[in-house]
């Protein structure tokens, strides 16, 4: 089964669940079912968005071992939601009493859903259900493409061989473009039509949500990223980012109210930190921020942030984990120098001096505009070393070549989650 088919039938399950916990719950305390059911069919689509926002339905960069807090909190975010709903629009009338048995319904789901979910990773991880596969390339990605099966063994692959054998229960066989070994390639050139044949970047793309970047190279770029998007989606991204930053700032007016005295008392002049990024097609700018960190934070020059940096305020820090600290890039975004969805923007001394010379095909991800929020920001954890941004450039190579608003709207989902568990950096 693809992984779209499964997404499909857990989203299924999921709905049917629902109705069943609520059908338990109204049974169990003589309500009115029609009455219930005519509500509840408007509430459950946000419990469906949470669940979502929650990663329960992005099979390709979810990890099982979080399922009891992935579906604990998704359950919990749901059940607000549906309170708040409920008091913008009151229910009049005594046939429907929808709080009391909106939490027993929340409860039943929780433990509905827990147990599926359970089930469903153990059936698809099951021996008879997974596809040998021999995979063939680099160590580095071996090891990567290794470690991405053995934690999401429901995507529905068991590894068998990772060298030039290829044993006779071979269902796919995965080959880095560029592995050098004439002798091979003919011999899997020959199994075509017996044995599904991919490449390994596309592989690895397809279970981990990244690009490595030691499986591509530059013809990879020319036959994925060497075309520019379509005319109808750059034009769409482009109302959206303006319109959704001009709207924000309108809204947020209220909040800078607030906010701005807070800072001037407790934190200081400046309030907005001004720093030169690196923009689309290596274009330098001048990216707006809240000021989260001591004033002379990099007197004696650039340097990676840290887990814990004695340079981030303590108001600094709450800034960072509510991502208040980015509001002040949506003046960047209305000028037309990021997006809301894009690579983060770095900063050009590190670009120069550290990334683009030890990380092949660095400056590559400024083929689209930087983004407040990003697929590399939201998949894998803040930065802190030239390694991590190696790692993150493999996301950011991801939606470089499958950038859409499909793809945007996720990642807008996942910041939601972000700020909503307070994970920012």
């Amino acid at each position: 089964m693809s992984n779209r088919a499964k997404t499909l039938l857990l989203l299924l399950v999921d709905i049917g669940i629902l109705f069943l916990s609520l059908t338990i719950v109204i049974s169990l305390r003589h309500g009115n079912l029609s009455e219930h059911y005519r509500l509840f069919s408007l509430i459950f689509p946000f419990w469906i968005l949470m669940y979502f926002i929650e990663g329960l339905y992005t099979l390709r960069t979810y990890n099982p071992a979080n399922l009891s807090i992935s579906v604990l909190r998704g359950t919990v975010l749901s059940i607000i939601v549906s309170f708040i709903f409920i008091y913008l629009f009151p229910i009049q009338g005594d046939e429907v009493t929808p709080k009391t048995n909106l939490i027993l319904t929340g409860l039943f789901a929780l433990v509905l859903i827990y147990g599926w979910r359970t089930s469903f990773f153990k059936f698809f991880s099951g021996d008879r259900r997974l596809r040998e596969t021999v995979l063939i390339g680099s160590p580095e990605t071996l090891q990567m493409v290794t470690e991405e099966i053995e934690r999401k063994p429901h995507l529905g692959y068991k590894i068998i061989a990772t060298s030039g054998e290829i044993p006779l229960e071979t269902k796919l066989i995965a080959i880095e473009r560029n592995f050098a070994n004439t002798e091979l390639y003919q011999k899997i050139f020959s199994m075509l039509g017996s044995v599904e044949v991919m490449d390994l970047a596309a592989f690895a793309e397809k279970i981990s949500g990244k690009i490595p970047i030691k499986a591509i190279d530059e013809a990879w770029f020319i036959e994925y990223c060497g075309h520019q998007e379509s005319r109808s989606y750059d034009f769409l991204k482009l109302v959206i980012d303006k319109s959704v930053a001009i709207l924000m700032l309108i809204l947020l007016i209220p909040v800078a109210l607030i906010l701005i005295p807070i800072l001037l008392v407790f934190h200081g002049r400046p309030i907005v930190f001004k720093q030169i990024r690196t923009g689309q097609n290596n274009k330098p700018f001048k990216l707006y921020k809240l000021r989260s960190m001591v004033v002379d934070a990099e007197k004696n020059g650039a340097q990676w942030a840290k887990p814990g940096d004695a340079r981030v305020t303590k108001i600094g820090k709450f800034l960072r984990k509510t991502r208040l600290d980015e509001l002040p890039q949506l003046i960047n975004i209305i000028r037309g120098e990021m997006s809301l969805v894009g690579p983060r923007p770095e900063r050009p001394e590190m670009i120069e001096k550290q990334l683009a010379p030890n990380i092949p095909f660095y400056n590559l991800r400024h083929l689209v505009k930087p983004g407040v929020t990003g697929w590399a920001q939201v998949t894998f954890r803040y930065g802190f070393s030239q390694e991590d941004s190696k790692e993150k450039l493999q996301y950011d190579l991801f939606y470089v070549k499958n950038r859409s608003i499909w793809l945007d709207i996720l990642v807008v989902l996942k910041t939601i989650k972000t700020i909503i568990t307070g994970a920012g950096q």
